[in-house]
């Protein structure tokens, strides 16, 4: 219990994946009940012809497309949390000071022996690199 009040274990991706089924359920019900009531008043010729197919294709568009953008909409929720947690380990495994001493602030300093080209660009462990981080 005292991992949840200091935020040491979280319970997002349990509480997304409720969200979904909770919005799942609703958008499917929906849908169907959209799509099923224009159908019967279509049957009892009660609402206009073109309306009452709009309706049904609407129903069937909250069915189908809307689904899945919920769907969508909830894998990003969870792949955000899942790089959280990631970088969060990354970050444990490596040590805050472990990072912080090997980050060269000073890049204009010889790289093993050989003093580096005026043309040439260099990351932050003051590496040669090229376009993009790749070797040139």
């Amino acid at each position: 219990m005292p991992g949840y009040f200091s935020f040491q274990k979280y319970i997002t991706s349990s509480f997304v994946k409720a969200i979904y089924f909770l919005g799942f359920l609703a958008l499917t019900a929906g849908g169907i009940g959209l799509a099923g009531w224009a159908a019967m008043r279509l049957y009892e010729a009660s609402i206009p012809r073109e309306l009452g197919w709009s309706y049904v294709a609407s129903g069937l568009g909250i069915l189908f497309i809307g689904n899945l953008v919920w769907r969508v909409f909830c894998e990003i929720w969870v792949v955000l949390f899942n790089i959280h947690a990631r970088l969060v380990s990354l970050d444990q495994k490596a040590g805050a000071e472990a990072l912080s001493d090997d980050v060269r602030t000073d890049v204009s300093v010889d790289v093993k022996g050989e003093e580096m080209r005026p043309d040439s660009e260099s990351d932050l462990l003051g590496r040669p690199g090229g376009v993009l981080g790749l070797s040139s």
